[in-house]
């Protein structure tokens, strides 16, 4: 556990944004314990507790504990992780690539918050601290029951340490869940009574992050896979404090305002809507290793078409995330603006390299014959997202257009002009503001807690109780949101994919909203939404639904597999519509495995544990 447990005096590195009115830090060179028992120790200290926040969108674990191995995403031509989505048994306790930075991050942060959940009262005890420090307090508090939430989530029941270690130690043996749980929701009971409604800075956790997690918590807590541990009000709970953070905050008028990155620190970025986010800039001094590197893997390569090569806009492409079929077509791509403006489906040309000519067979007029089909400036590239039985797309007519067609379902000798490295990419997290093409440390927020799921959490809460109308009222307000408004432009590859009249720009507000009837079995709204086989009574199929809107609101977002574990459903959707996890995924992958390098350094009364003990502790399956 030395490496583990213990927290190094760490030099805390500047974290959040720099600017004059955000959290910032200074570089420390050398921090000894009794810097904590000063005011300005304890500012540094937590201002270094928000690098936890942080840890969860600046590397390749970000989308393999998340993302990989589930219904909406299996691996593209990036290979490197693929055992989190094939479920290989090269995914085992021995992995150090992503296990190992999860377990050591979160308690050398654990251990940060449990440092100043003991000095903050000692140096901000004065009367006239009081309000300093119960915001700095709750802070502290909601860090540690989130980071514990994290663990409790992809492993089940974990160490629990709640006082500072400062020297090695051994006997630090699993807790239970249901201590998990407990401990969290204590944590973040306390931080929601203790945090501001108001940050003093951007970037400072406030009351409605602690309400929103309080929410999540116990609806995780009354999900499936914790049916054993589930309390009778815990539905109610989470129902209540999502109303909390619902009445206290203002969802984005539109669903493109949420990811449409113009500026660093730009107004997308202090929206309403976002309730917590990892905070990152462009300045380089401040970045860390990392910075936000998630907006390279969910793209694939465009690179090398007619009138492409690697730019800042499109993004270094490291397809490591390919979408399913399921992730495409559970969009009503007709009327939910949520497809659109989630996935990107064009490309501009950024130079003249390989760009084809007009010929006599498939110029529009033959004064274009020998002419470049397009030039810089014009879309090189759609890719278009069709359906089966879709016939229009032969070799000849793909011709017939400007731009290179790449569609899901053509009608020549191959069938689809996708492949491992060509589909469309999720375009949430494009960041044109990075040093240079190849720069791979992002300068983007990255969400941790936005209204939109809030509003889903409440709906799921109330389904669970029965409450199918205020259910709906909630899917209803995102689904509402997410429809074309009347005048709204739409791209060319909509009108083209779609096959919509050219120019219709009408509401499609009245065919977003839901009724039972698309979680009522026997109708043709459920014949709709792609429930997996043995799918069938209304409670059942209410639970898929919910998952579905998550879905197409939260796609890509960092928390599907968490989703798929806490409803008992990832077998049966990860076999139904990831065909890469489908041979090998099982129940037993619904907790990851236990590090091996703290099944080999925990003791038991100063002595390690054998390997039959080891096996015990271990998490089954492993």
């Amino acid at each position: 556990m030395k490496k583990i447990l213990i927290i190094t005096l760490i030099s805390v590195t500047g974290l959040l944004s720099s600017c004059s009115d955000f959290l910032e830090e200074e570089m420390v060179a050398t921090l000894t314990q009794e810097r904590y028992d000063t005011k300005a120790g304890i500012e540094e200290l937590v201002n270094g507790a928000y690098e936890g926040l942080r840890f969860h969108h600046n590397y390749e674990w970000s989308y393999t504990l998340t993302n990989y191995g589930t219904d909406e995403f299996t691996n593209g031509g990036g290979r490197d992780h693929v055992q989190w989505n094939t479920y290989s048994p090269v995914l085992d306790p021995l992995e150090t690539r992503n296990l190992s930075p999860l377990w050591d991050n979160m308690y050398a942060q654990i251990n940060l918050c449990n440092t100043g959940i003991q000095k903050i009262p000692e140096v901000l005890g004065d009367p006239l601290d009081e309000e300093l420090m119960n915001t700095r307090l709750g802070e502290v508090y909601f860090l540690r029951g989130f980071n514990y939430f994290k663990l409790i989530e992809q492993f089940g029941g974990v160490p629990i340490s709640t006082s500072p270690i400062a020297e090695d130690t051994a006997e630090f043996p699993r807790a239970t869940k249901e201590e998990g749980f407990n401990l969290i929701i204590e944590d973040l009971l306390r931080a929601e009574e203790l945090l501001p409604v108001t940050p003093s800075q951007t970037g400072r956790i406030t009351k409605a992050a602690a309400q929103h997690f309080l929410a999540k918590v116990y609806l995780n807590r009354a999900s499936e896979q914790n049916a054993d541990l589930t309390q009778s009000t815990d539905l109610e709970n989470a129902a209540k404090y999502a109303e909390m953070v619902i009445s206290s905050r203002t969802l984005a008028p539109d669903y493109n305002d949420i990811f449409n990155y113009t500026s660093v620190n730009g107004s997308n970025e202090t929206l309403s809507e976002i309730i917590l986010a990892s905070q990152f800039d462009d300045t380089q001094a401040l970045m860390g290793r990392y910075g936000n590197q998630t907006h390279m893997y969910f793209l694939s390569v465009y690179r090398n078409f007619p009138g492409m090569t690697r730019n800042l806009y499109d993004g270094r492409e490291f397809q490591r995330l390919k979408p399913t079929d399921y992730a495409l077509d559970i969009f009503d791509r007709t009327n939910d603006s949520r497809f659109y403006k989630s996935f990107q489906t064009s490309y501009t040309a950024v130079n003249t390299n390989g760009i084809p000519n007009w010929t006599a067979d498939n110029a529009p007029d033959p004064s274009l014959v020998g002419q470049p089909k397009f030039g810089v400036g014009d879309t090189a590239i759609v890719m278009l997202v069709n359906d089966a039985g879709d016939t229009r797309f032969t070799e000849d007519y793909k011709d017939t257009f400007a731009p290179l067609m790449l569609v899901r379902y053509t009608n020549d000798a191959e069938g689809t002009d996708y492949d491992v490295s060509t589909y469309p990419s999720l375009s949430k997290y494009r960041d044109p503001f990075r040093t240079s093409f190849n720069d791979a440390k992002g300068t983007r927020d990255g969400i941790l807690a936005r209204l939109g799921e809030t509003y889903l959490i409440a709906a799921e809460a109330y389904g669970r109780l029965g409450d199918y109308g205020t259910a709906l009222n909630y899917i209803n307000a995102l689904r509402s949101r997410a429809a074309y408004k009347d005048g709204e432009t739409r791209s060319s590859v909509y009108y083209l994919a779609e096959q919509v009249t050219e120019g219709e720009q009408s509401s499609t507000e009245s065919e977003m909203q839901a009724t039972e009837a698309y979680f009522t079995p026997g109708t043709p709204e459920a014949a709709e939404e792609m429930y997996p086989a043995g799918v069938g009574s209304k409670p059942d199929m209410f639970i898929h639904f919910v998952l579905n809107e998550r879905a197409r609101e939260l796609m890509g977002e960092f928390h599907r597999w968490v989703d798929l574990v806490r409803t008992n459903t990832l077998v049966t959707r990860a076999r139904a519509f990831n065909p890469e996890a489908a041979p090998n995924v099982d129940q037993h992958h619904a907790l990851r495995p236990i590090p091996q390098s703290y099944l080999e350094s925990v003791t038991v009364n100063g002595v390690l544990l054998s390997p039959e003990e080891r096996n015990q502790m271990q998490n089954p399956g492993y």
